[in-house]
């Protein structure tokens, strides 16, 4: 299970290729996915991170949520140590997915510019959408017990009339998951902490519950939804620890 928490994208100035006036780039570091980027054409464009002269980014995890990308889009993240960007030493391709794309970097070498970079010529909407990037580090969480609960669930309010008809308010649909971690290290308990510290309950995070299976269970845009991190010592071994986090789904 892997947490994509700690969001660059969040503490640089953008700069951008494009925008248009009601869809500007800081609604990129909104956490609202309904405040959208939004570009002038779908050819060609980028979002880009300049860290400073003498100072390095190490992007190890990339996430895109609320976009209007088609299955013929080139998404790429690229870094490199100058403005250039014919050929990066990073230069990673990211798969497309109708809901939010995510990718894990096994390449750890920290570099000053990073860069989004969309080629989308045939979409219909005849401009790019994006919602909510993410990169950064991420956090490699303990293995969790087998038997998480994965409710999906409405807010939807619906009444009944006295002759059985009903009536509904419609709302929406979302995910809520409750993960119970059985084992938990002293490190990574301090991890789970510096996490907490840095996002609490009202900030969200991507959520990968199987990275190795997102066919079964897609990345997850969520917050946690408690208050605390409950830590106690686990019954089943010595010097170890054991928590639940319940995680839902934010828009």
């Amino acid at each position: 299970m892997i947490l994509l928490y700690k969001n660059l994208i969040d503490d640089y100035m953008l700069q951008i290729s494009s925008e248009q006036g009601n869809f500007p780039a800081e609604n990129l570091q909104d956490i609202h996915l309904i405040n959208t980027w939004r570009t002038n054409s779908p050819e060609e464009q980028y979002i880009k991170i300049d860290a400073g002269a003498g100072n390095t980014i190490t992007p190890k995890c990339v996430a895109i949520a609320k976009h209007n990308l088609t299955s013929g889009a080139t998404i790429k993240l690229q870094a490199n140590s100058s403005d250039s960007w014919g050929s990066p030493p990073l230069d990673e391709t990211i798969s497309h997915a109708v809901d939010i794309m995510t990718k894990i970097f096994a390449n750890l070498t920290g570099y000053r510019y990073v860069r989004y970079y969309f080629h989308d010529p045939t979409n219909p909407d005849g401009y790019i959408e994006i919602g909510r990037p993410s990169f950064g580090g991420y956090l490699q969480l303990p293995p969790i017990a087998p038997d998480p609960e994965i409710p999906y669930g409405t807010t939807t309010r619906v009444s009944t009339s006295i002759t059985g008809q009903p009536y509904a308010d419609k709302g929406y649909k979302f995910r809520q998951l409750k993960v119970h971690y059985p084992m938990i290290s002293e490190s990574e308990r301090a991890q789970i902490k510096s996490m907490w510290n840095e996002v609490e309950n009202d900030k969200p995070v991507f959520l990968l519950l199987w990275e190795d299976s997102l066919d079964i269970e897609r990345p997850l845009y969520c917050r946690i939804n408690q208050a605390e991190i409950p830590f106690k010592r686990s019954p089943e071994r010595a010097l170890m620890w054991e928590t639940e986090i319940e995680f839902l789904e934010a828009f």
